[in-house]
């Protein structure tokens, strides 16, 4: 099994107990804690077609879906939301499919926002 194959396996993993029936995983990746070279694995962010689940060490927060991660650049891109998440730029393109899932699901009316 392949490095991308391991990570979308980490985050089905993450997510299934997590998932409403018949819901469905567009993409996900992880969020770091700490400074600089300093940085553990915190969260993972899992969204799917009808939410986004912030699924922590020993909590779930399941968000509205209608949230833009917007263009990350440099080496961590920060979201704003209860508090400040940072994410590494390997998890990029993640966050631009999250986005771009969204753009999707808005011009086929299937979700407001």
């Amino acid at each position: 099994m392949g490095y991308q194959e391991r990570r979308v396996e980490l985050i089905g993993k993450r997510a299934a107990p997590h998932l409403e029936p018949g819901e469905q995983i567009q993409t996900g990746f992880v969020t770091l804690t700490g400074w600089w070279i300093f940085t553990v694995p915190a969260e993972t962010f899992v969204v799917t077609d009808r939410a986004i689940l912030v699924v922590g060490r020993g909590e779930v927060q399941r968000l509205p879906r209608d949230f833009w991660f917007g263009q990350p650049t440099g080496l961590y891109h920060l979201i704003e939301l209860d508090r400040t998440y940072k994410v590494h730029r390997q998890w990029y393109p993640e966050l631009n499919a999250a986005d771009e899932a969204l753009r999707e699901m808005q011009s086929r009316g299937t979700h407001e926002g």
